[in-house]
């Protein structure tokens, strides 16, 4: 384990300049000693270590490093006083209460936004532990399967509100660092708020948000490494499922409407699946040939599972709208990370991929004339 070295201490600078943070805190506990380690992506750093003074107060001055905000831990030896979101320039006056868990901040949009979210959280999690000590509790009473049936059916109630209000907190704050917080909530006995593989759309989100503010930030890394993780999961159980039926990487993905549909389910067809990107122009006329191709072979049991590698979904769906395009149309909103485009490995755009009737990929990272010709083949 790599050692933390504290900084010196640094007196408090009431005026803040514009690469560090204030922070003061009264926590009640005279003569009490403080750490304050700042929460990096994947590991902690002890910044410093301090005493509260007669009246359990200290100052403290917080100096950045990186352009972006900071998770800082404030604890005690024996317990933890509060999580913060710093940013660059803020003065925060953090008051501990009495009862555990509970504090106030004031001077930081961020800092009252993190309070807000573990505040939520924390009455998840008491609701959560109570009802896991209730049943753990019955063990042995006659009723036992009755009330471990009841129980479980009000855990789950539990587990689905926190997840919407985390949900809903995302959804109204997608460019503050507490988002990342909330995507990365879990209770005690270790289950993450945000535990399923196609949990991914939300880190897919929150990355493409918040990237762009920070691109240099190891938080970004993180983000897009488990929204890839999870991609990939999905991806691998998607084929695993159509393995001993089909000869080809299966896809289900979703269309134009939001209806997921599944490559595998176009039977005794000759199919092209075919990648490109709506935002290209000379790939949005290329759509010519494809209706042309359409028109002389569907009734020959031709079909098009046309895949947009685009981000912005939207656009994507009014552009197929109008071009009135009558095959199969899909995107998974996750442009040149799309896990369709891996399995496939698609190196360029637009690239066509050809399967015969028989389920076996015949030709790939087709397009153009040498598409045209293969298909023929095929078709005629």
């Amino acid at each position: 384990m790599k050692k933390l070295i504290p900084f010196a201490f640094i007196p408090l600078l009431w005026a803040c300049t514009h690469s560090s943070a204030g922070i003061s805190a009264c926590i009640g506990r005279p003569d009490t000693r403080i750490s304050i380690l700042q929460l990096n992506a994947t590991t902690q750093l002890l910044l410093d270590t301090l005493r509260t003074d007669a009246l359990g107060c200290f100052d403290y001055t917080m100096r950045f490093k990186h352009d972006e905000p900071a998770f800082v831990l404030i604890k005690t030896d024996s317990a933890q006083v509060a999580t913060l979101l710093l940013e660059k320039g803020e003065h925060v006056k953090l008051t501990v209460g009495t009862k555990k868990q509970h504090y106030t901040v004031e001077g930081s949009e961020s800092a009252r936004l993190l309070q807000e979210l573990n505040s939520t959280f924390q009455q998840s999690v008491f609701r959560f532990d109570s009802l896991n000590r209730v049943l753990k509790e019955q063990e042995g009473a006659t009723n036992y399967e009755a009330i471990y049936k009841q129980i479980n059916l009000e855990l789950g109630k539990v587990y689905v509100k926190q997840k919407r209000d985390a949900l809903r907190f995302i959804y109204n704050y997608p460019a503050s660092f507490a988002s990342i917080a909330a995507l990365y909530q879990k209770y005690p006995t270790g289950l993450p708020v945000f535990a399923a593989d196609n949990d991914a759309l939300y880190f897919k989100k929150l990355y493409d948000t918040l990237q762009p503010l920070y691109p240099q930030s190891e938080y970004m890394v993180v983000l897009r490494d488990e929204y890839e993780r999870r991609m990939n999961a999905m991806t691998m159980q998607t084929m695993m499922e159509g393995v001993s039926e089909i000869d080809f990487p299966d896809l289900e993905l979703p269309d134009i409407n939001a209806k997921k549909v599944k490559l595998s389910t176009l039977k005794d067809k000759v199919i092209l699946v075919y990648f490109w990107t709506s935002t290209s122009t000379a790939q949005r006329m290329e759509n010519n040939d494809l209706r042309r191709w359409y028109d002389k072979y569907a009734e020959k049991g031709f079909e098009i599972y046309q895949v947009a590698l685009d981000t912005d979904k939207p656009s994507w769906a009014k552009l197929v709208k109008a071009q009135n395009n009558p095959w199969i149309n899909v995107c998974d909103g996750f442009g040149a990370h799309s896990q369709a485009a891996k399995l496939y490995n698609v190196t360029t755009l637009p690239s066509g991929f050809l399967i015969d009737k028989k389920g076996q990929i015949v030709a790939g990272q087709l397009s153009g004339k040498e598409l045209e010709k293969k298909l023929a083949t095929l078709l005629n």
